[in-house]
């Protein structure tokens, strides 16, 4: 495994690897159109120490419950963050058990700390300077931690770009319907495939974890808007005079949920504390329509809607009807490829979008969605970090995060 030289824009040197992986033959070039730009967020924040500790707190667990152990750990110090490894030798074993650490799994933790202290575990700019297999050889003769652990500590925390976790079953599985085979390659096979993908391999994984169960037939022409399936993008003005919307009203976790539908497709999801206020603005919205009461067919996509409110990271299978300004809607399909868990600023987006000075522009199309969740504008933040208007309002916003990065496992387990 070889690594990039270190560039200081994260956003070129994504670029570059999309084109780079969409120029090796037609099938990457319609996987890398159908998924949009790879906006892969590392988390260098954390050492490979904490970034290992994590993961074995995470192993074999639904992500939830994995939280809550962790939080138990923590909070078993008074600085609210990983403990160091002195203060986990100082544990008494009992007490990490009592946080709901299986006795393996304590003792993982316990042998990391002293494999700290040791050296076996370097600090981040060591392992920085490590050959790749050293620093996987040298890790995983630690109790507990596998190649993959390595891998994806290496990819998030280290910020390698030309990792390739053939190991991972979601990678080998992406490439099995890239290329039509009856089934996926073995991690060794993978391995020999990949060569051809260095040095953007992370890259190359980060993508093959968003592969579609059916390969895209064809990539569109290189400077076209990429869209997901299913979706109709068209201005406001093309919605012609008496129109009918059908909308119905029902309740959610996050509030009254209002779903409205053209004949196109679901046209606007709302949230909200008043239904009628919620109608109104619809009826603002599409000055023109004639709102309608739900039909039985509506009543059966509001279910899948609000399976998606209750569960933001899960694929709305439904069709949109999309409307807004050219630049809005370029905007607004970027959001959808922000994975749940994971936030950016509007400068980012902006930058992304090949517009560098654009920020304000996009934080207005962010303001003017009206697909709650749908296109997920909530996360977007501003370039401090820092909550941003939504249009919902900002509890909702963080309560929306706050799922989501519960469940992301890559943002918990590295």
């Amino acid at each position: 495994m070889t690594r990039l030289p270190s560039k200081p824009d994260p956003a070129s040197r994504y670029r570059e690897a999309e084109q780079f992986l969409a120029a090796l033959d037609p099938d990457w070039q319609a996987l890398v159109a159908h998924v949009g730009p790879c906006i892969h967020q590392p988390r260098p924040e954390r050492d490979p120490y904490e970034a290992l500790i994590r993961s074995v707190v995470y192993q074999q667990l639904h992500t939830r419950a994995a939280e809550r152990i962790l939080q138990r750990l923590i909070d078993i110090y008074p600085h609210g963050h990983c403990p160091t490894p002195e203060e986990v030798l100082a544990t008494p074993y009992e007490s990490l058990r009592a946080c709901g650490l299986s006795g393996a799994k304590a003792n993982s933790i316990l042998g990391l700390a002293q494999a700290r202290l040791d050296g076996i575990i370097p600090d981040q700019a060591t392992a920085l300077q490590m050959p790749d297999e050293d620093l996987i050889k040298q890790l995983t003769t630690l109790r507990g931690i596998g190649r993959w652990t390595v891998e994806m500590m290496m990819m998030y925390t280290l910020e390698h770009e030309d990792i390739l976790p053939a190991d991972d079953l979601g990678v080998r599985e992406g490439y099995r319907p890239l290329k039509r085979l009856d089934k996926a390659p073995s991690a060794r096979a993978l391995r020999d495939i990949g060569q051809a993908w260095a040095p953007y391999r992370s890259v190359a994984s980060w993508y093959l974890w968003r592969m579609p169960k059916q390969a895209p037939a064809t990539a569109p022409a290189p400077n076209a808007v990429h869209r997901s399936p299913r979706v109709q993008a068209k201005t406001p003005r093309q919605q012609g005079p008496g129109s009918p919307i059908r909308f119905a009203i029902t309740q959610s976790s996050l509030g009254v949920l209002m779903v409205a539908e053209s004949d196109r497709g679901i046209c606007a999801i709302s949230l909200g504390d008043d239904a009628q206020v919620l109608l109104e603005q619809l009826q603002d919205r599409f000055k023109a329509a004639e709102l309608i009461r739900a039909d039985s067919l509506l009543k059966q996509r509001v279910v899948q809607v609000l399976a998606m409110v209750e569960d933001s990271a899960r694929d709305l299978d439904l069709p949109l009807d999309i409307q807004g300004t050219a630049f809005q809607q370029r905007v607004w399909e970027f959001l959808r490829h922000i994975p749940a868990g994971q936030t950016l600023s509007y400068t980012e987006i902006a930058e992304r979008l090949g517009m560098p000075k654009g920020a304000r522009a996009v934080a207005r199309a962010c303001a003017s969605n009206i697909l709650a969740i749908a296109i997920p504008c909530h996360r977007v933040l501003r370039q401090s970090g820092d909550l941003a208007g939504y249009r919902w309002g900002l509890e909702r916003k963080k309560t929306l995060l706050e799922r989501e990065r519960a469940q992301d496992r890559f943002y918990q387990q590295v």
